[in-house]
């Protein structure tokens, strides 16, 4: 029995080192400049042992030397190989002109177990993705947005309302103050509730969204098998969202749709087109329809949910420990909210929207800080027809289907060939007097193409109203408790500081 089970262990671990060796020689077959594999993890060592979050892994195999003249270079995640794009030309092919052959993401969830995860828009996939896209935009045109706008201006002056509760010259967690700003912000504007974070310590929904991005173990793990490893994610039963968070998403919303459809009210948010997509399949009951299904509407009202939470949050925190750090620009940009509001009491829509040192204090935070990290996309070749291939690039090959495709956005947006000095905290980069001086290709916190963030237009008027409230009464200062640098924490899928950002906040 013993002779039997080493015999067989023998012949497993053989046929896995012949299948990794065969596996991890795929870019040396074809030609391609690539960065050695270490045996299981590929190029992701540092990511699999909990040392680096995975954008900074393909920035830092975009930055190797040996790579800088190179268009693409190929990586290996764990069990595939996969190609990692630097040249801008072929970022836009690959991401708008040839957008038909990479209209997919990579990454996936468990569709049986994270129901939630897997069928919102951005896990979604073609077909289903681009008819899903065309029903919610609608939420976010200008037109929407302005209409939506007097509720935000409601949670940010209960913002005010908070910080003129603090005592003089208080430190404070600021990313804490930002997501409790953005949790209310989007609770009102999307499903039309009070969350009641700046005023509620234990608040729901600001507890549920920070299970989102905690940066722990168990979500570490789930983000890891998504983002690199989607094929094990129904074996490894992994969620976008917890269970707890799940149910409370799950139940927050049935509630207000229940609610909404009894009362007829419309506020033209998000609940009134996903009331508009269940009335649709309801109205015919013979046609196949994904809106049948209250957790398919429940999934897009959740991403909603955590997109807008994080992403705002996290460009407010790290603008406001930007301004501390650099104080002439802060006082420069409460100069431009004081020109144009003075002491009026309403932070006019329009006005706001004209703000240009504002514009390009955000647009700078979002260079240095994309908050996301990196693009990707999953090739996707026909069955017939021309197929895409790298053979203008150099390279008689064919990108395989399936094969991952990445773009390295950190480490774009710190690249010292497009953006000179790019550890420098400048937002005179922005200035339209030196747009000449610019190569926005290189420019892509939002995403890139037909995939790319569907909520930037409320995501940048969220930070720029949060940054307006705040700094019209008050400064920012760095203290002994400040972080000197910011480092990544290496257990969250998108751009966090490893340590908390204390700021002290002074009344002007």
């Amino acid at each position: 029995m013993f002779s039997e089970i080493l015999l067989l262990l023998t012949t497993l671990v053989a046929v896995f080192y012949f299948w990794q060796k065969w596996n991890y020689g795929f870019w040396e077959r074809h030609g391609v400049k690539h960065s050695k594999p270490v045996p299981i993890f590929g190029n992701l060592s540092r990511l699999l042992t909990g040392k680096t979050p995975f954008y900074m892994e393909l920035s830092d195999l975009h930055n190797k030397p040996e790579f800088e003249k190179e268009a693409l270079i190929g990586m290996y995640l764990p069990t595939r190989p996969a190609l990692l794009i630097r040249d801008l030309e072929l970022i836009k092919t690959v991401m708008i002109k040839k957008f038909n052959y990479f209209s997919n993401r990579a990454m996936s969830t468990d569709p049986h177990n994270d129901p939630l995860g897997y069928n919102n828009l951005f896990f979604v996939r073609n077909p289903d993705w681009k008819d899903l896209r065309a029903k919610i935009s609608p939420v976010f045109t200008s037109g929407k947005i302005k209409q939506m706008y007097p509720l935000m201006v409601e949670i940010a002056k209960d913002l005010e309302t908070n910080l003129s509760k603090r005592s003089e010259s208080s430190v404070l967690a600021i990313k804490d103050l930002c997501a409790r700003f953005t949790t209310d912000l989007i609770a009102t504007i999307a499903f039309g509730l009070k969350a009641n974070s700046l005023n509620q310590l234990d608040s729901e929904f600001f507890k549920s969204n920070q299970a989102i991005f905690a940066p722990n173990l168990g979500r570490a793990f789930d983000f890891t098998i998504i983002f690199t490893l989607p094929a094990l994610a129904t074996l490894a039963r992994v969620k976008v969202f917890s269970k707890k968070t799940s149910e409370f998403i799950r139940n927050s919303i049935n509630y207000v749709l229940s609610e909404r459809e009894k009362s007829g009210a419309r506020r033209n948010d998000l609940i009134d087109i996903l009331l508009a997509m269940k009335k649709e399949a309801a109205a015919h009951p013979d046609k196949p329809n994904r809106a049948k299904e209250m957790d398919y509407l429940v999934a897009q009202a959740a991403i909603f949910q955590t997109a807008g939470y994080e992403t705002s949050s996290s460009t407010m925190t790290l603008t406001l420990y930007e301004l501390a750090k650099n104080e002439e620009l802060q006082d420069r940009l409460r100069a431009e909210i004081t020109d144009y509001f003075g002491d009026e009491d309403h932070v006019d829509y329009d006005k706001i929207q004209e703000m240009p040192y504002l514009t390009k204090v955000v647009n700078e935070t979002l260079r240095k800080y994309p908050i996301v990290g990196y693009a990707e996309r999953e090739c996707t070749q026909p069955a017939e027809g021309e197929r895409f291939s790298l053979k203008s690039y150099g390279y008689d090959m064919e990108v395989p289907n399936g094969m991952p495709v990445y773009v390295a956005v950190l480490a774009i947006q710190r690249d010292p060939q497009y953006w000179p000095d790019p550890d420098k905290f400048d937002p005179e980069r922005f200035d339209p007097a030196n747009r000449h001086n610019l190569n926005m290709d290189a420019y892509m916190p939002f995403g890139i193409g037909p995939h790319n963030c569907i909520g930037m237009r409320l995501g940048l008027l969220q930070t720029k109203l949060g940054l307006v409230h705040l700094l019209r009464n008050h400064r920012v200062l760095t203290c002994d408790k400040t972080v000197k640098n910011i480092v990544f924490a290496p257990k969250c899928p998108v751009i966090l500081s490893k340590d908390e950002i204390n700021l002290q906040l002074q009344r002007v």
